[in-house]
């Protein structure tokens, strides 16, 4: 009798101990999940990131728009699909935000479509081609995605410069006045690990007329390095 009681003691403890660690670890997750943030300072740091890269990852929805558009030339915009996931879509994000700066355009080898010449032009002209030094890419992909670009998965222009030389898969001809103005955010969040904005994505008096809509709900998530900087993981419209 004595060892029965001994044994449902012990039983009793195992059980509460059981219990205890169910209900610990149930309240680390759901910290896990969302942690109290700064958001005011969140918000700050993310809508300042925003102003110098949203037209340039705002770019994507027309890149991906143009492959699907109507015999009207009309398309809309992606739901529920991360933008950044493709390696060329993050090939060509980086490509648009070097562009944004107007300085960085002589650096780029710029190409005739046709013998594949060298020529003074701009990058983003009809009927050429152009690259950028892998060293000068790099460093903008690792500060805007957190990691080395590797040529081998990005998209090629099947020239000899495919080698030493990032591609500008160039989609702006006969896109004039097609762009995203800006993408703002009134929302950040801390959940499982990464940061997670609630944006508006604002559309140019053009890119509304083939969209059918001025601006476009979505989410961005990103974490930070050491040094704080944003690192984007993914670029997602809601319906």
């Amino acid at each position: 009798m004595k060892k029965l009681n001994i044994f449902c003691i012990i039983i009793g403890i195992i059980c509460f101990l059981v219990a205890g660690y169910i209900v610990t670890d149930k309240i680390l997750i759901k910290e896990d999940n969302k942690i109290e943030i700064d958001e005011e300072k969140e918000l700050k740091d993310i809508n300042s990131h925003l102003s110098k890269i949203g037209s340039p990852l705002g770019w994507l929805i027309v890149k991906e728009g143009i492959d699907s558009q109507d015999d009207n030339g009309k398309y809309s915009p992606k739901y529920n699909y991360n933008y950044l996931e493709k390696y060329e879509n993050r090939q060509l994000f980086v490509m648009e935000y070097i562009l944004s700066y107007q300085d960085n355009i002589d650096s780029f080898t710029v190409l005739s479509a046709g013998d594949q010449s060298v020529v003074e032009d701009t990058p983003t002209s009809d009927f050429t081609l152009a690259y950028l030094d892998y060293k000068i890419f790099n460093k903008y992909y690792k500060e805007l995605l957190g990691e080395d670009f590797k040529i081998t998965k990005g998209k090629m222009g099947n020239t000899k410069y495919d080698k030493d030389y990032v591609y500008f898969d160039n989609r702006h001809p006969g896109s004039n006045g097609v762009y995203v103005s800006m993408i703002t955010s009134d929302k950040v969040e801390y959940k499982k690990g990464e940061y997670i904005a609630s944006v508006k994505t604002t559309y140019s008096t053009r890119l509304a007329d083939i969209l059918d809509k001025e601006t476009s709900d979505g989410i961005i998530s990103y974490t930070k390095d050491g040094n704080n900087n944003i690192i984007l993981k993914s670029f997602i419209l809601k319906k």
